[in-house]
């Protein structure tokens, strides 16, 4: 047998039992379901080579105590929180020139951290953030004209494919080392997202509509999403899949097992459900804006997954053997989510109508489905972020189109707590 025999047969078991949960915006269960099964098994592609340790410049080990790995947990819904989120944390500007109508820029933008090199030193240097710290409430907005726009859509002629029920395999990585270049280094990141980009899907009261309304209003959201998406996924190398959607109750048991009241993306049938009680069970105050971001997160887990950030990520999280260093590969894959819904708000913003008025607004909700705020508890670390975490990301990602400024594997823990 190979000297290396032993830890070879260790990574292909290991990847036999990766447990890639589903990707939900929120891990707010009601007290009695189940926890979430493994959904995905990662055993298309055997993976090769030496076993690799966690990876170089991976994030810090902390300090702080987080609660038992897979216990349930069935959060309560507290009031929404009326501010101090945003203290300690840089306010990312909308950059300096307008994109034609939709949502404007204020302040000047920080220059995002560079790709990670390979030595951890240099690392460390290109993760430097300059910032300017200001309230967030206090940004200045302009530009915003009630007019309708004369500029043309991007992508407009692109052809939208319908839903994949059965979409090709997800790319897994073939070793540890391939898993840590995909989540920091990906071909994805120096990539722009079209604006403005068209998008029909105009919001719906979801706390009314039915099931039939739900559905027809996130299948043409999807469209939208695809449509914004597509350039930067296809001109990676990568290919883009329009997932269906599924509008359940209560309960829900999937390839992904049994879920609660949620809205969340498959990854074993790489496909987006949604709990028609879900505005109901968030935290936040009714905005016309809310279920989309929620549906925009998801469709970012979506992103992760047909470019192998999503697996590798899982991979990597759960072959470190510790639990701490686990939640922390998680915690960035959601924040990276929350960036790219922001992303796509700002490409569709246009065409929707985004207003000055709405970016507050849309703000809050990211701080609302923050673990802090679903808990009640401002000091525990969870799996998502807190809400300061993930509307600090969201605000990243309204303001540009490079998606390399959702890399939030390369960026300081403190950002992705």
């Amino acid at each position: 047998m190979p000297k290396n025999g032993g830890q070879l047969r260790k990574i292909r078991d290991l990847v036999e039992t990766v447990a890639v949960r589903p990707k939900s915006l929120i891990e707010k269960r009601p007290l009695g379901l189940e926890c979430p099964v493994i959904v995905a098994r990662v055993s298309q592609q055997q993976w090769s080579g030496p076993q690799y340790a966690p990876p170089r410049g991976g994030p810090p080990a902390g300090s702080a105590s987080y609660a038992p790995y897979g216990s349930a947990r069935g959060w309560p819904a507290p009031s929404v929180p009326t501010g101090g989120y945003y203290q300690g944390y840089p306010s990312q500007g909308f950059g300096r020139s307008s994109f034609g109508g939709g949502v404007p820029q204020y302040g000047p933008t920080p220059p995002m951290p560079t790709p990670r090199s390979r030595n951890p030193l240099r690392m460390l240097l290109g993760v430097i953030i300059i910032v300017t710290l200001v309230a967030v409430a206090g940004l200045a907005i302009t530009g915003l004209s009630s007019e309708p726009a004369t500029s043309s859509y991007a992508n407009d002629n692109y052809q939208v494919p319908p839903p994949d029920t059965n979409p090709p395999q997800l790319p897994v990585p073939e070793t540890y080392e391939q898993a840590e270049e995909w989540i920091t280094n990906s071909r994805f990141y120096p990539q722009t997202v079209p604006v403005p980009v068209r998008c029909n899907s105009q919001p719906i009261n979801v706390a009314t509509a039915s099931d039939a309304q739900l559905k027809s209003h996130f299948e043409g959201l999807m469209e939208c999403l695809v449509r914004v998406w597509e350039p930067p996924v296809t001109s990676a190398g990568f290919t883009i899949v329009r997932p269906s959607v599924t509008i359940y109750g209560e309960e829900l048991t999937t390839k992904c097992g049994k879920s609660g009241i949620n809205a969340f993306y498959c990854t074993a049938d790489q496909q987006v459900y949604y709990s028609r009680l879900l505005p109901r069970a968030l935290p936040v105050r009714q905005s016309k804006w809310t279920a989309d971001i929620v549906m925009a997160h998801e469709f970012g887990h979506a992103l992760q997954g047909r470019t192998g950030i999503l697996i590798s990520a899982h991979a990597l999280g759960q072959n470190s053997g510790d639990e701490a260093t686990d939640l922390r590969y998680i915690r960035r894959l959601e924040t990276q989510a929350d960036c790219f819904s922001g992303m796509f708000i700002r490409a569709v913003s246009q065409s929707l109508g985004v207003q000055q008025q709405d970016l507050d607004g849309i703000l809050e909700i990211y701080v609302a489905i923050g673990d802090d705020s679903l808990s009640g508890d401002p000091n525990i670390v969870g799996n998502h972020g807190l809400g300061q975490s993930r509307a600090y990301w969201g605000n990243v990602g309204l303001g540009g189109n490079d998606v390399a400024r959702c890399n939030t594997f390369i960026a300081p823990a403190r950002l992705v707590r």
